[in-house]
């Protein structure tokens, strides 16, 4: 027997007889090409996908019914087996008929806790099965050897992997994560993004899966880049999002927004209510904008008294940059030197005392400083 034969996985579709995700889905088959996961470079062939839709239509999911090997010498008897993934690409759950198991070494069944798991090790797309070859787990194994750590089906599994993987059962670990994780998600990711429509993708920027709203999100910087109909959602995920998030939801809302003045006001507002771990990235937008209004510096220095010493520090920093000041700005830090906080306080006359200020602006610095010269 060849090699690449030996360490090839048969897949044939079977037909779908399970239920859909959910109850009253819509099913429809889309026939997918799919290669090998075991063997690539082998010619892709066709397979059914039954794709499920939920009540509005929307996507809901999919579904592939095959058969395969689950050891290496292919003496095993074939197992069928039912995948499910999200509409997001991400496996979902694995069903099999209850008269023919996963088999470990020996063809002894799979136990309640393989198959729990089997379950984890396919939902870690970090795992390091997918960046080990098969040949790392697979070593053939003289006949009758029965070493402890060994898989006599699949070969030695080294320790580095052996966590990665169901014990006596590396080669069906290794080949179902591929299978799960492999060419089929960009498949059924595009099948999704081709029935985004604009209520879909509004329901994913709303969503709390993070995975879902960085899926639209995504998918609408690429395809909607001046889709003004997303602009509140995306503010949305802007204020509630991750780092990863905000970079995206500000350079789609620069493109999308064509009238500036409201994007700074909206994004001065964000600002505000934002964490102070991400809202220097609204800062750093303004800071690389070559012609910011002085409106928007303005409605900036407006927003002073409502924020904390580290925001108000970046925000002096920012006029500071741009080399802005005016009676506006003026009025606003100068009425800083009256804060609770007198670490605002102190923040703000630091920057005043940079400044040509008016002479009612100058009295009031000096009685600060003269009051606090101590702490200054």
């Amino acid at each position: 027997m060849s090699t690449k034969k030996f360490l090839s996985i048969f897949l044939v579709v079977g037909t779908v007889g399970l239920i859909a995700a959910q109850a009253g889905d819509k099913q429809a088959t889309i026939e997918v090409e799919l290669s090998d996961p075991v063997s690539p470079a082998l010619p892709p062939r066709p397979y059914r996908v039954i794709q499920f839709s939920d009540e509005h239509g929307f996507p809901a999911g999919y579904a592939l019914s095959f058969t395969t090997h689950v050891c290496m010498d292919e003496l095993c008897r074939m197992v069928k087996l039912t995948m499910y993934w999200d509409a997001l690409g991400y496996y979902q759950r694995l069903e099999y008929p209850a008269d023919t198991p996963l088999t470990k070494k020996k063809h002894v069944p799979f136990l309640a806790a393989d198959y729990a798991k089997l379950d984890q090790i396919l939902k870690d797309r970090d795992s390091i099965l997918g960046t080990h070859p098969l040949e790392i787990l697979v070593t053939p194994v003289p006949e009758a050897t029965e070493t402890a750590g060994i898989d006599g089906w699949s070969g030695a599994t080294p320790q580095t992997v052996k966590d990665a993987v169901v014990d006596d059962a590396a080669f069906t670990s290794w080949a179902m994560w591929r299978w799960a994780n492999g060419e089929i998600v960009q498949k059924l990711q595009h099948l999704t993004e081709q029935r985004c429509t604009p209520s879909y993708l509004r329901r994913l920027l709303r969503s709390q899966d993070r995975r879902e709203a960085d899926f639209a999100l995504k998918h609408i910087v690429r395809h909607c880049p001046v889709d003004e109909q997303f602009v509140d959602d995306v503010f949305h995920i802007l204020e509630a999002g991750d780092r990863e998030h905000i970079a995206l939801s500000l350079k789609f809302l620069h493109g999308a927004m064509q009238d500036k003045r409201q994007l700074h006001g909206r994004l001065i507002e964000s600002y505000c209510r934002l964490t102070g771990n991400y809202s220097p990235m609204i800062l750093d937008y303004f800071a690389a904008q070559p012609d910011l209004p002085a409106e928007t510096l303005e409605g900036l220095s407006g927003v002073l008294d409502r924020l904390p010493f580290f925001q108000v520090h970046l925000i002096l920093r920012l006029l500071d940059a741009k080399g802005f000041f005016s009676g506006r700005v003026e009025a606003d830090v100068a009425g800083l030197l009256d804060h609770r906080e007198f670490f605002i306080a102190r923040r703000a006359s630091e920057h005043l005392m940079k400044q040509q200020l008016a002479a009612d602006t100058k009295r009031k610095l000096d009685a600060f400083c003269a009051q606090h010269r101590q702490r200054l």
